[in-house]
Formats: C-alpha cells, structure tokens, sequence
C-alpha cells in the first residue's frame, strides 16, 4: 500500500516537471510563429539585426575612404607650390592687385625695407605701399632655394627689379631676399620678407 502511494506521488512529480519544462519551449514558438520574426541566436546576431542595412556592406581589410582622406602632397609638390606662390606674389604687386595680395600676405606680416636699414613694415603700412606708392615693370628671380621645416618653410634667393615709387624715385635694382611662409590650416601665407640691396655687377 505504501509503495502504491510512493509511485503515484513518483509519477505525479514526473508529470509537473514535464508541463513546466513545455511551457517555455510553447511559448517560444509561439513568439517565434507569431508576425514571422525570427529570435536571434546570439548575441552577434542581435548586434547585426540593429545595425542599419548599409553597415552589412563587406569592405576589404585595410580598405581606407579616399574621399575623406586626401593624400598628402609630397616635398616636392610643396617646393613647387611654394615659388608659384612667390611669382603669384609679384604678378600681384605687377598689377596692384590688393585682393590676391590679402590672401598671400600674413596677418602677421613684416618686412624689413630693402631702402632704409632697419626699417620695419606690418601688413598694412606693406599693402598700402604696394597698391599706391609701388609701381612694379618687371622683375626676375635667380638661384631659388625651399627649406621645409614642418609648416615653416623658407624661400631665399636673388630679385632683380624695374620699379619706380609714386614719388618718382627709382626703386629698382637687385636685391637679395629671405622670405618666411608658414602653413595655416592647410593654406601657406608669407609672414615675413628680408631683402638687401646687392652690389651694382662691374
């Protein structure tokens, strides 16, 4: 009699435990059924669900955007830019072009006179020199040189000029000169010109 009852409580625990264990796997499948959705199966698989179509796009290893990313000019592209610079520079005091001339000079601009020794202009006192007082015929450069140091870069050479002031007084000659450009958020501008008279050639 006692083991009768030992088996019907056996069965009876064998019974609960199978409804309990179903009734998650029902419900599940009925998640699952329900609107067609599939559950993920891990976490990688839930990550990817929430991700935006265009994310899924397959990019080789290593692959960069050239879009985003320009390439960075070499030395020899910056040495060339910079003696374009130099000879835009000049064009511009040519034809007193007071625009150009605000995008090439510095706001920091000086320049030491090749006239008067020790003679010190700023931006302004040089642009309004340039555009009134200065009248520039014609000019050569000789014997060019570019040092790059990082975003300074330093332009010396020789300068012979055919140039008359406002006043009349001859302002042509030869001259040696030492200019100072930096780079600026990508942009090189002049931040200073040193020039000295050379001797007449004999």
């Amino acid at each position: 009699m006692f083991m009768r009852e030992m088996l019907k409580s056996f069965w009876a625990f064998i019974a609960l435990l199978m409804i309990i264990t179903a009734t998650p796997a029902r419900a599940a499948f009925a998640q699952e059924k329900k609107g067609g959705e599939q559950k993920p199966a891990s976490t990688v698989d839930a990550w990817r669900q929430a991700l935006p179509p265009e994310a899924e796009t397959e990019r080789p290893a290593g692959a960069e955007d050239s879009s985003s990313t320009p390439a960075r000019p070499s030395r020899e592209e910056i040495e060339r830019g910079l003696l374009a610079l130099e000879t835009k520079w000049m064009d511009a005091l040519k034809l007193r072009d007071a625009s150009t001339l605000s995008q090439v000079v510095a706001d920091d601009f000086v320049s030491v006179s090749p006239r008067a020794a020790g003679v010190v202009s700023d931006r302004a006192k040089y642009l309004e020199h340039a555009t009134r007082e200065l009248k520039l015929t014609s000019y050569e450069f000789r014997d060019l040189s570019v040092r790059l140091y990082g975003r300074t870069a330093i332009v010396s050479g020789r300068l012979t000029q055919t140039a008359t002031a406002a006043n009349g007084e001859d302002l042509g000659g030869s001259y040696f000169f030492t200019d100072v450009w930096v780079s600026r958020d990508g942009t090189w501008r002049v931040v200073s010109r040193h020039a000295s008279p050379l001797p007449a050639a004999k």
